[in-house]
């Protein structure tokens, strides 16, 4: 006599609870991982103007008009390509583009940050004035790759912001 028991088609096991779950489970540790990596990193705060967002958010159609304005009667050129580790100098021109002269009594705030961390910034100011040219010395450049220069500038009425973005070589 043949064996009674479950039918092939009643043997084969469903598998779909176990996947279902098993999603469920891999979507709460990713998620888990990711609240605890972002509480590891915290976020770098955008430097752009040297103020805080909060004060940027609220002022920030003030502060373009404020860079356009400036923007249309001055010019800032950097006098350094690049970078190399340890000590840096860097040099700023400051033109007014109507009487076509250099600017000597502009009041220069520096920052000197990388894009990922805000850890190695370094706040500037000019050392001296040397053939119209503000003249930033001892800039520390401990890390290979992209550095950013933002710059705040005030002349009289008018205040511009300005960025460069440098690369720190060996030699």
């Amino acid at each position: 006599m043949p064996f009674m028991g479950r039918g092939d088609s009643q043997m084969k096991k469903n598998y779909w609870p176990h996947a279902i779950m098993g999603i469920i489970l891999a979507v709460v540790i990713a998620g888990a991982y990711t609240v605890n990596l972002a509480l590891e990193n915290p976020v770098q705060e955008s430097t752009y103007y040297m103020k805080n967002y909060q004060s940027v958010e609220d002022n920030a159609y003030e502060l373009e008009k404020q860079k356009d304005a400036f923007d249309k009667n001055f010019e800032i050129t950097y006098t350094v390509s690049k970078f190399k580790i340890g000590k840096n100098s860097l040099g700023l021109k400051i033109y007014d583009k109507i009487n076509k002269k250099f600017i000597d009594n502009a009041d220069i705030d520096m920052l000197l940050t990388r894009y990922e961390t805000n850890e190695l910034n370094q706040r500037l100011k000019p050392s001296k004035i040397e053939d119209k040219t503000y003249i930033f010395e001892n800039l520390e450049i401990k890390k290979l790759g992209r550095w950013k220069i933002l710059t705040t500038t005030k002349i009289d009425k008018y205040t511009g912001f300005n960025s460069c973005e440098i690369n720190a070589t060996r030699r």
